[in-house]
């Protein structure tokens, strides 16, 4: 299994060779200059959708029309979405209540806790990556066409969706010290996802034996024996 410290080498990667490539127009690959050319790029493939899209969403954000209201649209027409929102995306004010709604309109929506990049791919044919970006907006992008780079991309976006932990606006926790914190949460969901104590260490950035000790206490609060049924326990008292 991939860390997602290996998913964050494997979009340097790509990047770097997109960026190799920059002079390139068409092709496999094409690079888009200029933020509102490359939200431009974002809404039109994603008009162009007619199967699926898979996203990953994370600040910054290039200049662009509704992206959401494209998104309600292309539902209503039979298209999957799959979107992976980094955490510090959901914490932009609208983005919660935003993303709750289109939930409801049938996007399968996952949370991780910092994603490498953002990204978009549709009908698993074309990929639009960002090249350069500034602290509020992305410069430039490059869309990549059917290749083994697209394939990459697609792979990381995979990995990247195996160990998210799925989108809840759920207000009502457990209160008072029984509630677990937002890195508890996070350990549960990937141990529900079946992650060794070797991954939640390098996703949490914590030392295996460590990570091991964490995932020791968290069983034992639960009142359960294995690791399985402590996934399962935290689902049903609504910690996940």
């Amino acid at each position: 299994m991939r860390s997602q410290v290996e998913a964050r080498d494997a979009v340097v990667s790509v990047a770097r060779a997109a960026k190799a490539q920059a002079g390139s127009s068409g092709g496999v690959l094409q690079v888009v200059h200029g933020a509102r050319r490359v939200g431009w790029a974002a809404y039109e493939l994603q008009r162009s959708a007619t199967e699926l899209v898979q996203g990953v969403a994370k600040p910054p954000y290039a200049a662009t029309g509704s992206l959401d209201s494209l998104e309600s649209r292309k539902l209503a027409e039979g298209v999957g979405y799959q979107v992976l929102y980094d955490r510090s995306a959901l914490a932009r004010s609208p983005q919660l209540e935003l993303t709750s709604r289109l939930v409801a309109l049938g996007e399968q929506a996952r949370v991780v806790h910092v994603a490498p990049t953002k990204m978009i791919v549709v009908d698993n044919e074309v990929a639009l990556l960002p090249l350069t970006t500034t602290e509020h907006t992305v410069e430039s992008a490059v869309v990549i066409r059917s290749s083994a780079m697209l394939v990459a991309v697609m792979r990381i976006f995979e990995d990247m969706w195996r160990f998210a932990a799925p989108f809840t606006c759920e207000q009502e926790r457990l209160a008072g010290d029984d509630q677990p914190s937002e890195e508890e949460r996070w350990i549960l969901s990937l141990l529900a996802s079946g992650a060794t104590d070797d991954t939640i260490g390098r996703l949490m950035g914590f030392s295996a034996r460590t990570a091991h000790r964490r995932v020791r206490e968290l069983i034992a609060r639960l009142g359960v024996e294995t690791r399985f049924q402590a996934g399962m326990q935290a689902v049903k008292l609504g910690w996940l």
